[in-house]
């Protein structure tokens, strides 16, 4: 069994697709949250926008790192995100990004595990070390 940590966050309507995107995780199949952190708020990194909501998750799941991102970028998809293929830093539906794979250090398919920018980033640091602990 693998235990992941996932960044949530929206600035598009927030509090509707932060739910629905816990409950399109909670209802896929191979995927269990243990944990979920607290809500913070944050403003948007990079970019001009409406505030961010965040929260980081605690799932386990027999699915590998390939296969989790696969089924987290489908996710996304399925709220409503739509990907800037010239811009990375836009107002999105949905954001689930894989920060930590426990007993994981290093680089997998071109991302670097534990993500460096939980330490740059409050909105990052402090939910995931919320339920960290």
């Amino acid at each position: 069994m693998n235990e992941f940590y996932i960044l949530m966050g929206s600035n598009i309507n927030p509090d509707d697709n932060i739910k629905l995107g816990i409950k399109e995780i909670e209802s896929h199949s191979g995927l269990t949250i243990v944990k979920k952190s607290s809500f913070y708020e944050s403003e948007p990194y990079g970019m001009e926008g409406d505030n961010f909501l965040n929260l980081v998750l605690n799932i386990q799941t027999n699915n590998n790192f390939s296969e989790l991102l696969k089924i987290l970028k489908l996710i996304e998809s399925r709220c409503g995100r739509v990907r800037d293929p010239v811009n990375k830093f836009t107002p999105r539906t949905l954001d689930l990004d894989i920060i930590d794979w426990t007993g994981f250090s290093g680089e997998i398919d071109g991302y670097q595990l534990p993500d460096p920018e939980i330490e740059k980033r409050d909105f990052i640091k402090k939910p995931y070390y919320e339920i960290k602990k």
